[in-house]
């Protein structure tokens, strides 16, 4: 109820500064000119309200702009209304377009006041931009075409030559549309100001907006009617006076209900304010001070913003216009958690530590299980290999022919080399899942360099340098191990070479003297379902096998 009482008491003021200026009309009408004493007293009461604006309104914002431009719209209207009746009453020209210009105050006034409405209300903000703009533009039309009136007569119509122009003119369609929109800017934002307004606690009371708001459209109705009251002949209350008026008296029902915020009440906020906190002059004395603030030493007050100045205290600053403002925050629960948070961290990095070691052995452990597959593999394909050389010990160990037995080694070697290099292709192909040919001729001129250390000749020759898909060169390499191992008694010499045949794919010739024994079918079958080809000649007991692998053996 105290913002409502306060609210009717400056409403009244406002009316009642208002209300003296009939005094020069009906005291004092033939001793001074009456209408320079009434400009001289609302020049006052203007400027004040532009003073007023600037310190009771916060220095920044829309809505401070908008409150500013508006008293200073106010200013302009009566300083223009005196010029055009004092100075320039005698120079037509001038007088007319003063008055012309009259209307650029005229029509901006309401549109601020409207903009004010629009900032106050709880409206959407990209809409609300729009509907500004439109606003501002049919504006901003209105008073160009009002001040160029000269040019087509649409506001104001004139007898030839403008003669008696001042009081013989008759008014066109541009000057009701003019009227019009500013009443309806006039009446758009009180409504916006009693219905839309944002705040709770300040819109069960926003019917106090009415008063003033209702008082200055009767006033503007009786204006627009001529039916306002005279005194001497003259209207105790005109245009100017009455929008300025009954529109501030608006706003300061606003500011006294909260929808305007202001400069005033601090120590009263402070009063009420639980945060200790203060605002301070330039020299650290404090102005406001709320009921929990501790006071502050010089070297506090000269502390950066953020700085302890307790074990679990922080002081912030912030300047302000002509002073700083202090506030301390009690970091008591913030550091406790702070401190909980350090432990947690530490808890869960210990937790990542032994996850990324677990990670790792299963890693470990994985490969391991992947290798043990592998050799599992190679130890399975060479297990017959495996078993002749173990024959092939026992045997000589038990043998006392030294022949016999260094026949046995030779060939203990020669099996023991194909499966080292089985071993080593196999291991290579689960890397890639390729077998280069450079490896794959490295495992086969191994092979054959133990056969002559056999007593059989072998030779490689290789050309080529591709890829073979591991399966297919396993598959070759088995069956040329194979042919060896099924024909070692009776070979006489091997010739291997490996050469690229274009798009019929790598080549792998093996020349065998004296082969009794051709490549069984289970490993025919094998060769093919890896993808390659293997064709067999016989000609003068030599025999002739090409591999071709189909798939796979692409150039470098």
């Amino acid at each position: 109820m105290n913002e409502v009482k306060s609210a009717l008491r400056r409403t009244a003021v406002y009316f009642l500064l208002l209300a003296v200026n009939i005094i020069p009309c009906a005291l004092i009408p033939d001793v001074i000119p009456v209408r320079n004493l009434s400009t001289v007293y609302l020049l006052i009461l203007s400027f004040c309200l532009v003073l007023y604006y600037y310190h009771r309104v916060p220095p920044t914002g829309g809505l401070s702009t908008a409150m500013k431009a508006f008293a200073w719209m106010g200013l302009l209207m009566i300083l223009l209304r005196g010029v055009k009746y004092s100075a320039f009453s005698e120079v037509g020209a001038l007088a007319r377009h003063t008055w012309y210009l009259y209307y650029l105050p005229s029509l901006l006034m309401p549109l601020f006041l409207f903009y004010i409405a629009l900032l106050v209300s709880s409206g959407n903000g990209a809409r609300l931009k729009r509907v500004r703009r439109a606003a501002l533009a049919l504006t901003a039309v209105l008073i160009l075409l009002v001040l160029t009136n000269d040019l087509h007569r649409q506001a104001f119509d004139f007898q030839p030559g403008y003669v008696n122009w001042d009081g013989d003119y008759s008014r066109k369609w541009l000057f009701y549309a003019a009227a019009i929109w500013q009443y309806a800017l006039y009446i758009s934002a009180i409504v916006i100001l009693v219905i839309k307004c944002r705040i709770v606690a300040s819109r069960r009371n926003a019917w106090i907006i009415l008063v003033p708001a209702l008082i200055g459209t009767v006033m503007l109705a009786l204006l627009l009617t001529d039916r306002a009251p005279r005194i001497n002949g003259i209207p105790i209350f005109e245009f100017p006076e009455t929008l300025i008026f009954s529109s501030s008296a608006v706003l300061e029902c606003c500011m006294q209900l909260g929808l305007i915020p202001t400069n005033a009440d601090y120590r009263k906020f402070f009063r009420r304010f639980s945060i200790s906190a203060q605002i301070t002059d330039k020299n650290g004395e404090p102005v406001y001070s709320s009921p929990a603030a501790r006071p502050l030493t010089k070297e506090q007050l000269s502390l950066p913003d953020g700085a302890r100045i307790a074990e679990h205290t922080v002081l912030h600053r912030m300047s302000l216009p002509g002073g700083f403002g202090f506030w301390q925050d009690d970091m008591t629960g913030l550091d406790r958690l702070n401190g909980e948070l350090a432990e947690a961290k530490e808890e869960l990095a210990e937790e990542a530590e032994l996850i990324a070691l677990q990670s790792a052995l299963k890693e470990k452990n994985a490969k391991i299980r992947q290798r043990t597959l592998v050799y599992d593999t190679i130890a399975k394909r060479t297990l017959r290999q495996s078993q002749i050389i173990s024959d092939l010990a026992k045997t000589a160990r038990v043998s006392t022919d030294p022949k016999f037995r260094e026949d046995c080694r030779r060939r203990i070697v020669l099996l023991g080399s194909y499966i080292k290099r089985y071993a080593n292709l196999t291991l290579l192909s689960e890397q890639s899942g390729h077998i280069e040919t450079g490896e794959f001729g490295l495992s086969v001129s191994e092979v054959l360099r133990y056969l002559n250390f056999c007593g059989i000749p072998g030779e490689y020759i290789g050309s080529a340098e591709a890829s073979l898909p591991s399966k297919a060169a396993l598959a070759v390499f088995e069956a040329f191990g194979l042919l060896l191992e099924i024909n070692y008694r009776e070979l006489l010499g091997v010739f291997v070479n490996l050469s690229l045949k274009g798009a019929d794919g790598v080549k792998i010739k093996v020349t065998a003297e004296n082969m009794t024994c051709p490549i069984p079918e289970e490993m025919m079958k094998r060769l093919s379902d890896a993808g390659v080809q293997c064709e067999t000649q016989n000609e003068d007991g030599v025999s002739y096998l090409c591999f071709t692998v189909l798939e796979g053996g692409e150039a470098q």
